[in-house]
């Protein structure tokens, strides 16, 4: 078994705990606050077992909750949000998944992001970026979609000043609530923006899928599009200050 099959594996796993078995009590339970610097929650503890247990053979985890988990053995490093968009799936809010980079001399060259609420696979490796269903071995590479009519802003409640230039811009977008997922979702969308600090576990494996489209990053503002026009519109937006 390779490292994305580990991964889809655990990704299963969660998906029938989550859609099978269901939510239990002690998963809604507040722990303490994680290495990511939020508070974790019973189900992101319980993912990031599961995830240790199919995945720390290849490399050294870097999570979300926990922190290093060592493995001494290989100078690799696995970049692991377990959870990412845990308030959504406490909230049933059909929006959250899974982000996992394989970090190999510096560089990612694997990742996979899972949406856990409609079993959306996303994988990219050598082969490119491809797109499936949990539990299915059919996997096909991502297309752009050209028809898309709308954005997403994450964190857009936190930037009252980033929203009402998008506003004046009759820039329309949705702010769902899951970084990594969002960005595993580039290609179909008008673009991805996101405006405060990042975290490892966050861009990751998003941006190795996302290498291929236009990418910005500057001051804490961070934007991604396949649409050129789109692109230097949101930037004209910032650089106009």
């Amino acid at each position: 078994m390779n490292f994305i099959e580990a991964v889809l594996r655990a990704n299963e796993e969660l998906y029938t705990l989550l859609h099978v078995k269901g939510l239990q009590t002690t998963h809604h339970q507040a722990f303490e606050v994680g290495a990511g610097g939020d508070r974790s929650a019973g189900i992101d503890l319980e993912a990031e077992r599961i995830f240790i247990e199919q995945i720390l053979p290849f490399g050294e985890i870097f999570s979300e909750e926990s922190g290093v988990i060592e493995n001494p053995a290989t100078s690799a490093r696995i970049v692991l949000d377990p959870i990412d968009g845990s308030e959504n799936l406490l909230s049933h809010l059909p929006y959250y998944g899974t982000s996992v980079a394989y970090i190999e001399a510096g560089k990612c060259t694997q990742a996979v992001i899972a949406n856990l609420a409609n079993g959306d696979v996303f994988i990219k490796d050598e082969q490119g970026l491809r797109q499936g269903k949990i539990g299915s071995d059919t996997f096909l590479h991502v297309k752009m979609n050209v028809f898309s009519k709308v954005g997403i802003f994450e964190r857009s409640y936190a930037s009252n000043r980033v929203h009402q230039k998008l506003f004046d811009a009759k820039i329309k977008y949705r702010s769902p609530g899951a970084f990594a997922l969002s960005l595993a979702y580039a290609h179909e969308v008008s673009f991805v923006l996101y405006v405060g600090r990042m975290r490892s576990y966050d861009v990751e494996a998003g941006l190795f899928m996302c290498e291929d489209l236009y990418t910005f990053c500057e001051d804490e503002i961070f934007l991604v599009s396949k649409d050129k026009e789109i692109f230097d519109r949101i930037i004209g937006l910032f650089k106009s200050d």
